[in-house]
């Protein structure tokens, strides 16, 4: 299963993504992790078991994740808005434009300062990539694993009650979820792991 499939499965819901934006939610989006935390907390263990090898799709390095209040469906409808006020929403439009601008453009949001970055997408219907541009207000640069982590403990806690903040339980998702090591000391809530874990919140 990859991001595309995902994508799809939004249809018709705020975590929509239209074509033809390529936006994967999974790693850049606080907000849809929120409601997909919201949603298999009600589905239970069987649920946890499928997510947690859905997490694949997120990689394994640094990525951007927009922590602001607009949905997937607003951002990419201003996105669009923008690209078609400009002329640039046809692909060639859009390539030449990206390529003309050393492969990436970014574009802010008046709404709360957020930057996001436009690359040229290697799919015919889903040309328009965009992400959270490194460091942009509104987001914050964490790791694919600590992401993963944070994630599949909201759920569990969502399914199962307890601390997420508690080392055992975060352990226990990441050896059985993840395959991850343990943690060698407790989550700080500042920083790193326990930051995220309450982002997800």
């Amino acid at each position: 299963m990859n991001s595309r499939t995902l994508q799809q499965a939004d249809a018709g819901t705020p975590l929509e993504v239209p074509a033809p934006v390529l936006f994967n939610t999974w790693k850049h989006h606080a907000g849809a992790l929120r409601a997909r935390i919201a949603t298999l907390s009600q589905e239970g263990d069987g649920a946890l078991a499928e997510v947690g090898a859905r997490m694949a799709v997120l990689g394994t390095k640094l990525m951007d994740l927009y922590t602001g209040q607009l949905s997937p469906r607003e951002i990419c409808d201003r996105v669009l808005g923008r690209l078609q006020d400009e002329g640039r929403l046809g692909r060639e439009a859009f390539r030449t434009w990206v390529e003309n601008s050393e492969g990436y453009v970014q574009v802010a949001f008046p709404e709360d300062e957020s930057r996001w970055v436009l690359r040229l997408g290697d799919e015919e219907e889903r040309y328009v990539h965009l992400h959270p541009a490194r460091w942009s207000p509104a987001s914050v640069r964490v790791r694919a694993t600590v992401l993963k982590t944070a994630f599949l403990v909201r759920v569990h806690v969502g399914i199962h009650g307890g601390d997420p903040m508690s080392r055992a339980l975060i352990n226990a998702v990441r050896a059985e979820h993840l395959k991850l090591p343990p943690l060698g000391t407790d989550p700080d809530g500042e920083l790193g792991l326990g930051a995220i874990i309450e982002v997800l919140r």
